[in-house]
């Protein structure tokens, strides 16, 4: 089985302006500072006991002294940064081997114990530097000790014989165990350079997979504590003791406790839901009933559930509003309803259309030779074959509801074209009109459609029952801003006797009407259609007479402006 390399897209940045590898070349430095700092300290040691620097005391000193002050200098510039990071590590690598490559040399070269702060410095430079400069570095210490050996050899024939060059190549010749030693030494060099380079490549490679695990976990986590901080339910966690681990806002607020925080134990938070979480568990996971946290809170239905892994003693609570539950439930049913009714409404119109028809067929053929009572009958027929098809009409209206298609109108127009449409097709007296738009460009959002036929059932209503004997009917229509929340509303008045207070509780149920020949489902009608476009129907009672029905739309937002 071929495994994929996770990270074979990772992007690997050899010398990336991190922080955290500067710190590392920082730490490096004081490496140096301490290791220079001992090799001058061995130099103060009295000629017998001096551990470096025996043969050529000088020229380690000199060495040692140049080094530290180039460490020092090349610690400036990792605390200014200046110059880059790739240029300050190569030029560090070629500080470390020039001035050990001399200080092992002062102290007898191969045989010196220095050999393996060079090994050191080249297996540091593969930390920093890319590959081809960490064998770049091994290849050049390699070779700076092999002159430094040559030139230990070139002193050591020079003083014993008279042709330096012919007894330099019959000692190296017999210098086996040297030349053996060295190679050994280049060997070390250059595993050290790829050892460390591969290590330190595979350490940032894997610091740079946890840091980007660590920005998707943290994403992650922001977006979870977003998606809880929102649910409509209330979330509480509490672990093996039942101290709360979390609780969004929906919670605090069903529980009555604004304040709420984490760390708080159950108890405290709400009685009524730690004993219910205990009969939970003493039940071995059973639900529980609902329960009311406070007295003026409504009942919350308790969910639990244990979780899983380490943490398989923290418990999940969720928490749901028993009245929103019912209230969903209850629109489900009444959707299903609807749709069953709108059904049998479609399919009743059919016979009604035939029973209609068959009436005016009879009404034209009897006409002359019908009697007043036959007459009579035949118009009953008509008048409630109307009166049905209108119910029929009203449901299916409630049935299509949900078909919104909401624009952003103009009051002040539409209002005014309303009225005209409505004078000129209204059956009986034309009403006095008083429309009223404050400010002028008011505007809501509302399906048209809907919005006609709401206001028109609302100004039809105030024409048929908002008006006293022997008087036209009088409309006053105002528009504008309420003074707390801002919302636009839309108020239709009349000037008739009002609506008896017996009536008010029940002026929006379904099928109440106080007309022998109404189908009770007007005010109905336009309270859903209302509630469709995010708007509400209301009626509020006048001391002065007469009845008022408000529309308060939904708060719109200003249009952008373009530029």
């Amino acid at each position: 089985m071929i495994v994929s390399d996770p990270l074979a897209g990772f992007h690997k940045d050899r010398f990336p302006d991190r922080r955290h590898l500067w710190r590392v070349f920082r730490v490096s430095h004081i490496y140096r500072l301490i290791l220079v700092m001992l090799l001058l300290g061995a130099v103060g040691l009295d000629e017998q006991s001096r551990l470096f620097g025996k043969q050529e005391p000088t020229l380690f000193l000199g060495a040692a002294l140049a080094y530290l002050a180039l460490t020092l200098l090349s610690m400036a510039g990792a605390y200014w940064r200046r110059p880059k990071l790739p240029v300050q590590a190569h030029v560090q690598m070629l500080v470390d081997l020039l001035a050990l490559t001399v200080m092992i040399h002062a102290s007898g070269g191969l045989n010196s114990s220095l050999n393996s702060l060079l090994i050191t410095a080249v297996a540091a430079s593969g930390i920093l530097l890319p590959l081809s400069s960490a064998l770049l570095a091994a290849a050049l210490g390699f070779f700076l000790l092999a002159m430094s050996w040559l030139v230990n050899q070139w002193h050591m024939v020079q003083a014993r014989a008279p042709e330096p060059w012919t007894a330099l190549i019959s000692q190296l010749h017999n210098a086996t165990d040297d030349l053996v030693h060295l190679g050994v030494l280049g060997a070390v060099l250059f595993i050290a350079a790829a050892l460390t380079y591969a290590l330190a490549e595979r350490a940032r490679r894997s610091e740079a997979l946890v840091r980007r695990r660590t920005v998707e976990l943290l994403d992650i986590a922001e977006l979870n504590q977003g998606i809880i901080r929102h649910l409509q339910n209330g979330v509480v966690v509490v672990d093996a003791i039942d101290h709360m681990v979390l609780i969004n806002d929906t919670a605090r607020t069903m529980l009555d406790q604004p304040n709420a925080e984490a760390g708080m134990t159950l108890d405290a938070l709400s009685p009524p839901l730690a004993r219910q979480l205990r009969a939970w568990r003493d039940r071995g996971g059973l639900e529980v009933p609902a329960f009311r946290p406070v007295e003026h809170r409504p009942e919350l239905i308790p969910r639990f559930t244990g979780l899983s892994g380490q943490g398989a003693a923290t418990t999940l609570i969720l928490l749901e509003d028993s009245a929103q539950a019912a209230e969903r439930l209850q629109q489900i049913k009444l959707a299903a309803l609807g749709r069953l009714t709108a059904g049998i409404a479609h399919e009743i119109r059919n016979p009604l259309a035939a029973i209609s028809h068959a009436a005016q067929l009879l009404q034209e053929s009897a006409s002359a030779s019908a009697s007043a009572s036959d007459r009579r009958l035949a118009q009953i027929i008509h008048d409630n074959v109307r009166r049905a098809n209108r119910i029929i009409t009203d449901v299916l209206d409630l049935a299509r509801r949900d078909r919104i298609k909401p624009e952003r109108l103009a009051l002040a127009a539409w209002l005014e074209t309303f009225s005209q449409e409505f004078i000129r097709d209204l059956d009986g007296p034309s009403p006095a009109w008083n429309l009223t738009v404050e400010p002028g460009d008011l505007t809501v959002c509302f399906d048209p459609h809907q919005l006609r036929q709401v206001l028109w059932n609302l100004c039809a209503n105030a024409c048929q029952h908002g008006v006293r004997p022997g008087e036209i009917p009088q409309l006053a229509v105002r528009a504008g801003l309420e003074n707390g929340p801002g919302r636009p509303f839309l108020e239709v008045r009349d000037a008739g006797p009002g609506i008896p207070a017996e009536n008010i509780a029940k002026l929006f149920e379904p099928f109440f009407t106080t007309r022998s020949k109404g189908t009770g489902l007007g005010l109905y009608l336009a309270r859903e259609l209302c509630e469709a476009n995010r708007a509400q129907l209301q009626y509020l009672p006048s001391a002065e007479g007469g009845s008022c029905f408000r529309i308060a739309f939904a708060p719109t937002h200003p249009a952008p402006e373009m530029e």
